[in-house]
């Protein structure tokens, strides 16, 4: 049963200014002005894994939205390759569990996404825990380090009103914008706006876009 709001179980991150995102804006940089299209040339080979076409019809309770944060809000997975990490295991383990993605924002200390439940939605927590368990591993490896926490928190929420729904796959998509990463946010390579504006029906994706997110609440001081 949906219920609303759950936590990860930690206290929420106090607020704090953005940290400086140069680096990550490069990312953008690098593909800006590049249209995308179905084999998404110009993104992150691991967007070629993702193979579904996004849903155009809203299913109450069975979407959720999920935003986490890494300790202190260091910028942990600064960098192509890390953010290629984070990638390529988000898709590999919404895949195995069948949660069907619908728009995703992966940034250096911090995430969201939204995806369509499968029949058990209390595999979340699973996917969640083993995606935090994964990342932290494999970035603790690469910074020759042992034991060192990455994750702090994460925050799922079940969407059960379709406008609310719309809103919130705007906002996630237009988040690298928001941040200040990019002009538009299909110029970001590890966020779901090149997928979503290649794959989707053309009338759903001015649909999405028309719905204002400037007043979704997020946590989002990251």
């Amino acid at each position: 049963m949906c219920k609303g709001m759950e936590c990860g179980g930690l206290p929420p991150l106090s607020p704090a200014e953005l940290a400086p995102r140069s680096a990550e804006a490069s990312l953008g940089e690098q593909s800006a002005g590049k249209p995308a299209h179905s084999k998404m040339g110009p993104q992150s080979k691991a967007l070629n894994r993702w193979h579904h076409r996004p849903a155009h019809v809203f299913e109450p309770n069975q979407l959720y939205m999920v935003t986490a944060g890494t300790l202190h809000k260091e910028m942990f997975f600064k960098g192509v390759d890390r953010l290629g990490l984070l990638q390529n295991h988000l898709f590999s383990l919404s895949e195995k569990f069948g949660w069907e993605l619908q728009a995703w924002a992966l940034f250096p200390n911090h995430y969201h996404f939204i995806a369509k439940a499968p029949d058990d939605a209390k595999t979340l927590k699973i996917l969640v825990r083993q995606f935090h368990s994964l990342t932290a591993r494999e970035l603790n490896q690469l910074d020759d380090l042992s034991g060192r926490k990455v994750w702090f928190q994460y925050w799922d929420t079940c969407l059960t009103y379709e406008k609310s729904y719309y809103a919130r796959l705007n906002y996630v998509m237009n988040n690298p914008v928001r941040h200040g990463l990019v002009p538009v946010a299909s110029a970001y390579k590890f966020c779901s706006a090149g997928w979503f504006e290649a794959e989707a029906d053309q009338g759903f994706v001015k649909k999405v876009k028309s719905f204002q997110y400037d007043q979704v609440k997020v946590q989002d001081e990251f």
